[in-house]
């Protein structure tokens, strides 16, 4: 039987078109993953199609990647040839494009994370990549897909950003040697830590600050949480797509354990961001709510109604948590 790649090596040799998507809200690693690997199908002769579901959105901080040209909204992105889904692990996350990505006939799952459902034709899942840049790099050879300056820039982007600037437990040294090999192309960190890191506006600090100024610790569980309504983003003019860091922040206090960021949509219902700071498993959690992720790094979107209830949910599945001495 050939293996995955040769089927996908294939795939491509056989066809001129991609459709490349990410999940819903992308991040770092799906919009650097997203752009890379159009500009190495572009570049061997594909037209290619690159985007996620709405709100389609390009977070400024991400502005500076090549390839952005290949972007298209939602509606105008053209499923016929190849898809590619990147980054996500359960095609709801694809929202109102799930139902083209899953009608394509050659559809390749492209992932890392732990609890993906298979959904693919074809599916590529790593769980033990620090990002999906990470596997897309390890194919690129394999796929007879040259990666250039413009790619790898991409590819590093995403990386980083999973990574959390290489400081996560998800960082192996086999993710610092691709890191390596991509700067020795010519990519800098500094342009990209300048970029990603040091691109915010004075409206996206002062919402920033708000949000900290509201957080909460609850100690009898470690978990300190904030909320981000509607309200504060109309307040600063801020996108929520310029927000993915904020959960970082909480992340800095002394002590915790668990960090939550609930999110207010548009539609009202609240996307909730988890991080764990120790052998606590919140990609369960997120599961058992719906949602999904890394034992580190999860998230899922609640139906209550309220910001409060949203809470409530959440503490519900945190009070079985069984806390011993080497989570506390």
């Amino acid at each position: 039987m050939k293996n995955e790649i040769e089927r996908i090596r294939e795939m491509i040799e056989k066809n001129r078109y991609a459709a490349i998507v990410g999940h819903q809200y992308p991040d770092g690693d799906a919009i650097g993953s997203t752009l890379g690997l159009g500009i190495m199908l572009k570049n061997k002769g594909y037209a290619v199609d690159c985007g996620w579901p709405e709100p389609f959105e390009l977070p400024e901080k991400y502005s500076f990647l090549p390839g952005i040209e290949n972007l298209k909204k939602p509606s105008k992105i053209v499923f016929d040839g190849l898809v590619f889904a990147i980054d996500c692990a359960n095609p709801d996350r694809f929202e109102e494009l799930s139902k083209h990505v899953l009608k394509a006939s050659n559809l390749i799952n492209i992932d890392h994370h732990p609890d993906n459902t298979r959904f693919g034709t074809i599916n590529i899942l790593r769980p033990d990549a620090s990002a999906t840049a990470e596997i897309i790099y390890t194919m690129a050879e394999g796929l007879d897909l040259q990666i250039t300056l413009e790619s790898a820039l991409c590819l590093y982007t995403g990386i980083v950003t999973d990574t959390g600037r290489f400081q996560f437990s998800n960082t192996k040294s086999r993710t610092l040697r691709i890191a390596a090999d991509i700067v020795s192309m010519g990519v800098s960190p500094s342009e990209v830590y300048r970029n990603v890191y040091q691109n915010d506006s004075l409206d996206s600090i002062h919402l920033a600050g708000e949000v900290m100024d509201n957080a909460e610790y609850i100690e009898e569980y470690s978990l300190i949480y904030a909320t981000l309504t509607q309200k504060t983003l109309k307040k600063w003019k801020v996108s929520m797509g310029e927000t993915e860091d904020l959960i970082d922040s909480l992340r800095t206090l002394k002590g915790h354990q668990i960090a939550a960021l609930f999110k207010e949509l548009k539609d009202k219902r609240i996307r909730v961001s988890l991080r764990s700071n120790s052998s606590i498993d919140i990609g369960s959690i997120a599961r058992k709510l719906g949602g999904g992720g890394h034992a580190a790094a999860a998230g899922y979107t609640s139906d209550r109604k309220t910001l409060n209830e949203a809470l409530d949910e959440l503490l519900e599945e945190v009070k079985k948590i069984e806390w011993n001495s080497c989570n506390r």
